[in-house]
């Protein structure tokens, strides 16, 4: 007799939505966890609350290290 999880697509599992939320898709991936039957409401609604933090915060970092190399290369330009 095959297991319950045997049956769950590898993408629907929770180590699998879990590692495409935080290093693959991002917010894209959202969907998955909502299709994913082994995370109930509460952690569906926690995980994309981080998920969302979690971008912001790469979003924000992109930008400082953009600005922070524009700045380098002004100073480069002087001499």
């Amino acid at each position: 007799m095959p297991e319950k999880d045997e049956k769950i697509k590898w993408y629907l599992r929770p180590v699998s939505v879990i590692l495409l939320l935080f290093f693959v898709l991002g917010p894209l991936g959202l969907p998955l966890l909502y299709k994913s039957p082994k995370f109930n409401k509460t952690l569906k609604a926690i995980l994309t609350i981080i998920v969302v933090l979690y971008t912001c915060y790469l979003i924000y970092a992109t930008l400082e290290i953009g600005r922070l190399f524009y700045l380098r290369m002004e100073e480069l330009q002087k001499y």
